[in-house]
Parts: structure tokens; sequence; C-alpha cells
């Protein structure tokens, strides 16, 4: 577990991300984002969390939660911490076509991130936080998979305009945290630094036994990182960043 400092305002920001598996039960995913939040995150990004799930969020009432109807990307953020100045979607990809025999369906569905603006009672700056999740099964040993040209051609294009979303809530003077899956060990955002920056040799991964798919990024190297094991297949990211 990562020690903080005192709370609220210890000018550090504890940040979470966790893709709960949607296929488990509402009881479980409880499980898995309270043990989540017992660390005590400033801010938890959450990936796979449907709509059926959206009441488990009222018990944790010491957050303030976005949970957009579409696209299973909420954030939750302290509200002794941080007051909420906005929020919405920004697609990434529109809906299109997977790899004959790639997935059981092969159409996609349009793709969305959650962007939240927070104001830090402790800093008086805007916080941008941008929750994402990119296609899955482009990845195989280290790089992109060259028996999937449409879901890598899918997985560079979202990549991108998650970067310019990025790119644009840096130029509009926003502290940005991006957090999520992108079902890529190794991936970077321009302008952000990976928690895995300095780790990637680290034996320990989020999905199988090395990968490091999940990830929080910020302006700065993370000081400390770990994770989170629940009944999900992904573990939890745990990343802590001086404000």
């Amino acid at each position: 577990m990562i020690a903080r400092g005192p709370a609220p305002y210890c000018g550090w920001v504890l940040v979470a991300t966790a893709n709960i598996l949607d296929r488990l039960d509402r009881d479980r995913a409880a499980e898995a984002l309270a043990s989540v939040l017992d660390h005590g995150p400033d801010v938890v990004g959450l990936q796979e969390w449907g709509l059926t799930r959206r009441t488990v969020l009222a018990a944790h009432d010491a957050y303030g939660w976005v949970a957009p109807l579409y696209g299973g990307n909420a954030v939750g953020f302290r509200r002794d911490r941080f007051v909420l100045l906005g929020h919405g979607l920004r697609f990434v990809a529109n809906a299109g076509l997977a790899d004959r025999d790639a997935r059981p369906i092969r159409i996609l569905p349009p793709r969305a991130t959650t962007l939240v603006r927070l104001l830090d009672r402790a800093t008086d700056s805007a916080t941008s936080v941008i929750d994402y999740h990119l296609v899955p099964g482009v990845q195989s040993r280290g790089t992109y998979r060259p028996d999937r040209p449409r879901l890598v051609g899918r997985h560079r294009s979202e990549t991108r305009r998650l970067g310019a979303l990025v790119a644009r809530r840096l130029a509009d003077g926003d502290v940005v945290i991006a957090v999520g899956d992108s079902n890529f060990d190794g991936f970077e955002l321009p302008g952000l630094v990976s928690a895995w920056y300095g780790r990637r040799d680290d034996p320990a991964g989020t999905l199988g036994s090395s990968r490091k798919v999940d990830d929080v990024f910020g302006a700065v190297a993370a000081t400390a990182v770990s994770l989170v094991r629940t009944a999900s297949d992904h573990a939890a990211v745990l990343a802590q960043r001086p404000d």
C-alpha cells in the first residue's frame, strides 16, 4: 500500500485506475471497487463500469462521481479536495469492422473517453482527468499483430485521437491526468509520463504475468506505484504523483 500524506491538502495526488471486468456480478464488482478505494485515492478512473453498476457508486459518498451513460469509463474524485467544473464524452473512434475471426462479432461500436475537469482546492488550478479504454486484441509479443490490420489501424487511430485530446487540455493550461486500459504494453502518450516509466522491468503486470496495459499518466514521473489485485482479470494501479 502506498503511504499517503495528511489529507486533504497534502501536496500529492494519489491516482488509481481499475478495469473491473464487466462479467463480474454486482456484488463482486462492488467488492473490487471497495478494495481500490480503501487506499484512499484522490482520483480514480474505472473501465468496464456499465449502467447496471452505477448505483454501487452511491455507497462511496466521500467521492463525487461522473458515470456517463455510454462508454463504461467512470471517474471519481475526493469531494474534500476537488470541485467539479465540467465533464463530457470525447469519442476516439466511430463504429467499424474488426478483422475476420478476430472477435465473436465483427462490428466494433464507437469508443469514447470520459473527460472530467476539476478544480483543485489546494492549488486553485484546473485538472483534466481523461479516462480511456482502447480496443483490445491488437498486440502479441510486444508488437502490433500483423494478422489483424483492421484492429491495429483502429488502435492507432484511437491513440492519435486520445493524444490530440491530451494536447488540447495541456494547451489550455490544465494539469492533465490520463488513466485507463490501452490494451498495449508499452503504451505512450506524448506530453505525459507513464506510471511505468523506469519500472518496465518490474516482473508484475496488470494483465497476465507481466503485461502493463493499465496506466496512470501525468506531467511528471510517479514517485510510487503499486498494484491492487481483485476479482477482475486486471490489477488496479495506484500511482502517487507530486502536484
